[in-house]
């Protein structure tokens, strides 16, 4: 793969984990089709100038970000803050989950409507 390709796709990646959108919601802001950005980011399709621009303006980037060879000096050290964010997200949604299922149980045992904001305090 040619050397622009990769670095297209290497940023691509950076800058739309840095945003934390997931592949389909970067798709449904350029409007594609779900599967377009993972194509683009494996390889098989290299999107068109048109595209790119709307990419970058999806990401709050300009679009020679997607070319340059050496991302901020601190993209290691964002990679792992995203995975450690992206982590803290999923804990807090299954959390909040599981808190709205424990207080619809206890509301079905007792016949009460109980409420997180009441249990909380």
């Amino acid at each position: 793969m040619a050397e622009l390709r990769q670095t297209f796709i290497r940023n691509l990646k950076y800058y739309r984990k840095l945003r934390g959108k997931r592949q389909l919601d970067l798709a449904m802001d350029l409007s594609k089709n779900p599967n377009y950005i993972n194509s683009i980011e494996n390889g098989k399709y290299f999107p068109s100038p048109e595209t790119i621009e709307q990419i970058a303006f999806s990401l709050g980037i300009e679009p020679v970000q997607l070319f340059e060879k050496e991302l901020p000096e601190s993209a290691a050290i964002n990679n792992h803050e995203i995975n450690l964010k992206d982590m803290e997200m999923k804990l807090k949604e299954d959390v909040s989950k599981n808190i709205s299922s424990v207080f619809a149980q206890l509301a079905g045992i007792t016949g009460y409507a109980i409420s997180n904001k009441a249990q909380c305090q």
